[in-house]
């Protein structure tokens, strides 16, 4: 392993890049169309052309989901797929929030898939030390340089293998507090997985080999990766958090505590949390933390299989028509949302709700229903064709462009048209909603 990483002396390019007048040209260009862009490159820096061209790149990716790094000076970039890869900085701070104890000045964490460095700056807020490994030696010394220039002096760097650093660890007897893993959800031939112990590196393995070297591990994955398959890989989780940011699902998160005993996956808690950027614009935060804007919902997987769901017919489309926001979704609070709120759903696969009275604090979109019809090609025409409409089709044969090429409706402003299952007398039949969208 490497704990000695030069940008200088291993990358000569990339640390030519540090120097004033290129970084001046990538900054007056950073927001500019790349090929063209290159077209102006001096003559001196020609054999530059590719490292210049990839630091535009990586900016232009980098504005939004990576404002700190964007925004600082003399931030050398990896190749673009360790951005696309990497946690957001509004996703890394919040899983860097969930260290929070008693004694977290003087914990130690170690991150096993160090990538971009993201997580570990965080990670680096919280904790007196942060041990970052990352067995491609390019991303390590550009991810050493970047931490020295953010400041992050409280980070170890290594270049290494994970396992290897752990079965090192192990043989020295050294535990940490805190073991972080992002595994790869990719295999050999760049092509997505769908099973936790086909990742790189292979979660079950380390945790059976070596989860006494963390007091508490915290793994995420993709939302791709299903939840309870996850659960019953994987012993002592002691809780699961399903992160959406701006209402777009981003990851799972799931907290193991290697000093306890066997947990029966089907009584992990698992927390919905929708982040919102602090710097956008958006609704109301609902009966959550506006502090720190953070919209969450918390059930337990054994007491949403006995929850009795009441659902509404087609005559029953009650006042007010809610969607649960992504993150709920995902986590499979289909049942403990209609007792939390104390609405009906609409049917077993139509992930919506209904209620007579206005629930405010609901997490997710909420409507006022205008109208309710069966579904018939010749009424849906007649009274929405050449209309202007948002459409929302759930759990419905037909997509939002066909509706729209089928019966002529023109893209909308205020009012939503779902097209939608209920389950009616124990059969489905498909319905249409008007209704208009309440903004708190």
């Amino acid at each position: 392993m490497k704990s000695t990483l030069s940008l200088l002396e291993n990358y000569p390019n990339y640390y030519t890049l540090l120097q004033g007048d290129i970084q001046y040209f990538i900054e007056e260009n950073k927001e500019k169309e790349i090929t063209e862009t290159l077209l102006k490159l001096p003559k001196k820096y020609q054999n530059l052309r590719i490292e210049i061209g990839n630091q535009i790149k990586s900016l232009q990716k980098s504005k939004l989901k990576l404002s700190l790094w964007y925004n600082s000076n003399k931030i050398i970039f990896p190749p673009s797929l360790s951005i696309e890869q990497a946690s957001s900085e509004v996703t890394a701070e919040y899983k860097a929030s969930l260290l929070d104890d008693d004694i977290i000045e003087n914990q130690t964490l170690v991150d096993l898939t160090g990538g971009m460095g993201v997580d570990s700056f965080y990670f680096s807020k919280r904790v007196k030390k942060v041990i970052y490994i990352e067995q491609n030696e390019l991303l390590a010394s550009i991810a050493k340089h970047n931490f020295e220039q953010l400041g992050a002096t409280n980070i170890e760097v290594i270049c290494g293998n994970s396992e290897d650093f752990l079965r090192k660890s192990k043989e020295n007897n050294i535990v940490f507090d805190w073991i972080y893993l992002d595994p790869a959800r990719r295999d050999d031939v760049n092509k997505k997985v769908f099973l936790l112990e086909d990742c790189q590196p292979n979660m079950v393995e380390l945790w059976s080999l070596f989860k006494n070297r963390g007091k508490k591990w915290l793994l995420k994955t993709a939302p791709l990766l299903d939840i309870r398959l996850v659960l019953n890989r994987l012993i002592q989780v002691e809780i699961v958090k399903v992160v959406a940011l701006q209402n777009e699902c981003k990851e799972v998160l799931y907290q193991l505590n290697s000093s306890e005993k066997n947990v029966n996956s089907e009584k992990s808690q698992i927390s919905a949390i929708n982040l919102h950027d602090k710097n956008s614009k958006r609704e109301k935060l609902k009966n959550n933390n506006e502090k720190n804007n953070i919209e969450q919902f918390n059930f337990f997987l054994d007491k949403e299989k006995e929850i009795f769901i009441n659902y509404s017919i087609k005559n029953e489309i009650q006042s007010f028509l809610y969607e649960p926001n992504v993150a709920i979704l995902k986590a499979g609070a289909f049942k403990s949302i209609t007792e939390y709120y104390q609405v009906n759903k609409l049917s077993t696969n139509t992930h919506l709700y209904t209620s007579h009275d206005l629930k405010e604090n609901f997490i997710g979109k909420i409507f006022k229903v205008m109208e309710v019809m069966l579904f018939s090609k010749k009424e849906v025409k007649r009274k929405f064709g050449k209309k202007r409409l948002n459409i929302v089709t759930r759990n419905f044969p037909m997509s939002v462009k066909d509706l729209r090429k089928q019966f002529s409706i023109l893209e909308g402003k205020n009012e939503f048209l779902f097209f939608t299952t209920i389950t009616s007398n124990s059969a489905d039949e498909k319905i249409v909603i008007l209704c208009e969208k309440i903004n708190f």
